[in-house]
């Protein structure tokens, strides 16, 4: 009898290791996906059709895209500036953790990006256009031609798509990575077609003060988000030509938020919430709601590429948000903007829970101000005398000497208080500040905890560091 049962448990156990041999074989047979990331330049997902923009036609590419991928309805920068944005998307670290904690800062030495995360799992990691970032070492893309690399060019600046073509078709039998960089909309706003929206009919922001050159610029910069959308369509119809769609994982992100007041430089969600479309492979259409920050996306490729997601990272993967296996991620967003050494010092952090925002003013005695936009207001003398960004702000204090209402506005970008508590659900464009309610006193405690532990794990003190010399 105990011969028999040796024999029954020697046979299963030979059973059981012959599936998990099939098993292993057969995830070593699936292929890893392609990836291709496609990043806007200073666009607020509020001027992208899917994610509500009230200025028709702006984004037809994107919309489709959305249709038949996952639109995340919460994706977030950890910090609305070119530079920290950018750090945090390809290291999978937030800004104090990988040293770009503010513009033009470099990360920090021995840091390891997306580069050598997919290069050790067998992918080729390429980027055309916009850089902004440091050191090198950090970040030994394969620099791929084609796309204008200066985000201030004047004018529509031609591209190329040879050198992506080429880069995607080098070798079938090696998975890549490619980001696209565009520098669309990035000031200064001044190319693509206006045609499609009157300067009458506009609907701007309610935070912004209603000028005849806020209108003008706005406008401009819808055409630039059409660029953006352009070449988000032609990038999906080469994969098409190519044959490579089902086997990429396409992945549309508008980077920060638009450059002018009350977006890129601040914590409001007018700078910090991203539009995120992506079109996986074998992935059902759909909408979430999932709290995600930039920094998931690198654990999203590791784990895609077949690797094992450092614990190390501030990010996790997105996996299982986009196979539809789970609706969260994350329980709180966190957000940070630091002045340059260049400016008056301001600094300030932020939490969302989903509903609502938290901004703490860590200088409240220190007004805000933002170089390119009213940097006068602490002696700045700008040697750019016609930047489209200081004159939709000057518009906004001339209409203010005879306007209560854009008075109200101005103060609200120019001197913001300690605690600024919103609840999004009511107020998206965050106008109603709660945080003087007492009825709102235990949730902003519960946000201010949350925002103090991230800074304790983040390494954040809120002081000013100065900004580093970039290495090469």
């Amino acid at each position: 009898m105990r011969m028999a049962m040796n024999f029954s448990t020697l046979s299963c156990a030979i059973a059981a290791l012959a599936i998990l041999g099939c098993a292993f074989a057969e995830a070593a047979d699936k292929p890893r996906p392609n990836f291709l990331i496609i990043l806007g330049d200073d666009i607020s997902s509020s001027s992208i059709g899917c994610y509500g923009s009230v200025n028709p036609d702006t984004t037809p590419n994107i919309d489709k895209l959305a249709a038949e991928g996952i639109r995340f309805t919460n994706m977030f920068v950890s910090e609305a500036v070119c530079g920290p944005t950018r750090a945090e998307l390809y290291t999978g670290l937030q800004p104090h953790r990988n040293g770009c904690s503010k513009n033009h800062m470099a990360t920090h030495k021995g840091t390891l990006s997306v580069v050598q995360h997919l290069d050790k799992l067998g992918y080729r990691v390429g980027l055309t256009g916009k850089t902004h970032f440091s050191p090198a070492t950090v970040y030994p893309f394969e620099m791929v031609k084609g796309f204008e690399k200066n985000c201030n060019a004047r004018g529509t600046v031609p591209e190329s798509w040879e050198g992506v073509e080429e880069f995607m078709t080098r070798d079938a039998g090696q998975p890549f990575c490619l980001i696209i960089c565009s520098i669309h909309a990035h000031a200064p706003w001044d190319a693509g077609d206006t045609s499609p929206w009157k300067l009458e009919d506009l609907k701007l922001p309610p935070h912004m003060v209603d000028t005849e050159e806020t209108r003008h610029f706005f406008r401009e910069h819808l055409a630039e988000v059409r660029l953006f959308d352009d070449q988000v369509g032609k990038a999906e119809a080469l994969l098409e030509k190519l044959e490579i769609g089902q086997d990429t994982a396409l992945i549309v992100l508008d980077e920060n938020g638009t450059g002018m007041p009350g977006g890129k430089w601040t914590n409001h969600d007018w700078g910090v919430r991203s539009g995120c479309i992506i079109k996986w492979p074998g992935a059902p259409a759909l909408v979430t709601d999932a709290l995600a920050q930039y920094c998931d996306i690198v654990p999203t490729l590791i784990d895609a590429g077949g690797g094992e997601v450092p614990a190390t990272l501030d990010g996790k993967s997105l996996l299982p948000v986009i196979t539809g296996k789970t609706t969260t991620h994350r329980k709180n967003a966190f957000f940070v903007y630091n002045s340059g050494a260049d400016g008056s010092p301001f600094s300030s952090r932020a939490t969302t829970d989903g509903r609502y925002k938290l901004m703490w003013n860590l200088t409240p005695d220190k007004p805000f101000a933002v170089r390119v936009i009213n940097g006068f207001d602490y002696g700045y003398v700008d040697k750019m005398e016609d930047r489209h960004v200081r004159q939709i702000y000057q518009s906004w204090l001339e209409k203010a000497k005879t306007d209560p209402a854009a008075g109200k506005l101005v103060q609200r970008y120019r001197k913001p208080p300690e605690f600024q508590l919103f609840d999004l659900e009511s107020d998206p464009w965050e106008m109603n500040n709660l945080a003087a309610n007492p009825e709102y006193a235990p949730r902003l405690e519960e946000l201010k905890s949350a925002i103090t532990d991230w800074m304790k794990q983040q390494g954040d003190g809120g002081f000013f560091e100065k900004a580093p010399e970039k290495k090469k």
